[in-house]
């Protein structure tokens, strides 16, 4: 009797503590009442890692957590019953755990397994994970009540991960929209001041370059002094570069469209920078497929996103290299990947790439890849970069057909 209200107890605690959404400590408290309440000597909880389809050891009650940290299981039916418990929802006892070969051999090993029982989380949507525990110091037989009880506990977890699950998506969710939602208004108050700053300083600009060009008319410059005004005009070049740069960004994204192909585009802009590549000892691979279908797109557009990428690649090589430029085409989209074998992008700074302004060169405005995004995301398009430090950068460009 005394043992039925200690696991009611603890089944209320379990419910009392799924308000609180804390994963952690529902786990914990589930384990405790499998090991102080049901009786197991030991207990261990497994989550489901969807991605590689594996059974990870989160947590466990009667075993050191050092024992524990790399225990991962397979899910399949061969070589795990507890991944069979997974695929099959359905709970096992195992009474001879060292002769029996469903069960995984390492853990035989890790754990000193005897016998156990497992028995899946089964929530609304799907299985969450799996409690195996036992009586290994002990040496009880695990009894069918004892098993009737674990069912419980386990439908108790199954339940308060799932409501775990759902409020940190949902959270996480929030998080990103809002972040999303602040990130929009910066970018349209820097957006609407370089406008404000690039037309400014523009005018100027045009008056000095006119100025210079009627003055170099009256006067017969000397050799030096030739050379000091081509290096004004140079600047000034440089400039009206940079204030283009500002309003691209700050422009809204009108698209002039036109049916396009891709490795046309891609030719020409490479074309383009034939010099820039051969004054740097940088090769191009090209590797396009011919049979691409025509895309709706603006071609002036995709070459200033190809120009400024491919310049990084150079960039991010300054004794020179190979850039590999390749086109593909799949059921919805067309890709470009322009890929260097440079020094790469540290994690550190990776997520900062798209920020306005952020650059990690002297005479760099960070501007080209906030520019670039924003032009393929207004083809409805995706821009993707892959990179690993000391291996070089992959920039992927997916268009839709």
């Amino acid at each position: 009797m005394q043992q039925e209200v200690e696991r009611l107890r603890h089944l209320y605690k379990i419910s009392q503590s799924m308000q609180t959404l804390d994963l952690d400590k529902i786990l914990h408290l589930i384990l405790e009442g499998v090991t102080k309440s049901i009786g197991f000597d030991r207990a261990r909880l497994y989550l489901v890692d969807e991605q590689n389809k594996m059974l990870r050891c989160k947590m466990a009650v009667g075993i050191e957590n050092e024992t524990i940290k790399d225990i991962a299981l397979p899910i399949e039916e061969e070589g795990s019953i507890v991944g069979r418990a997974v695929l099959e929802k359905k709970s096992y006892v195992i009474h001879d755990a060292l002769n029996d070969p469903r069960v995984n051999a390492s853990l035989k090993k890790i754990l000193n397994l005897k016998s156990f029982a497992a028995v899946p989380l089964i929530g609304k949507e799907k299985v969450w994970g799996v409690i195996t525990a036992d009586n290994l110091y002990s040496d009880r037989k695990i009894t069918k009540e004892q098993i009737e009880v674990l069912v419980t506990f386990a439908n108790q977890a199954g339940l308060a991960i799932q409501n775990a699950s759902m409020y940190e998506r949902v959270k996480q969710s929030s998080r990103v929209l809002e972040e999303q939602l602040i990130q929009s208004s910066k970018l349209a108050a820097l957006g609407q001041l370089s406008a404000g700053i690039a037309h400014e300083l523009r005018n100027p600009l045009t008056s000095i370059k006119i100025l210079l060009h009627s003055v170099i008319k009256k006067i017969e410059p000397k050799e030096n002094i030739k050379t000091d005004v081509e290096i004004i005009e140079s600047e000034i070049e440089r400039m009206n570069g940079i204030i283009k740069q500002f309003l691209d960004f700050s422009r809204p994204g009108f698209l002039c469209v036109s049916s396009v192909n891709v490795n046309d585009v891609l030719k020409e802009t490479l074309n383009l920078m034939a010099y820039e590549l051969e004054d740097q000892c940088v090769s191009v691979e090209r590797q396009f497929d011919n049979k691409i279908p025509e895309i709706s797109a603006d071609k002036e557009k995709l070459k200033q996103v190809f120009l400024n990428i491919v310049l990084n690649s150079v960039q991010a090589m300054p004794g020179g290299g190979r850039v590999i430029v390749k086109t593909s085409v799949a059921a919805d989209y067309v890709t470009v990947s322009i890929k260097d074998f440079g020094k790469g992008i540290p994690v550190k700074i990776k997520d900062k790439l798209f920020e306005p302004f952020f650059t990690t060169r002297k005479e760099g405005v960070g501007l080209g890849l906030p520019i670039s995004r924003r032009i393929i995301e207004n083809h409805k398009g995706q821009l993707i970069i892959h990179s690993e430090v000391g291996k070089g950068t992959e920039v992927v460009i997916k268009l839709p057909r």
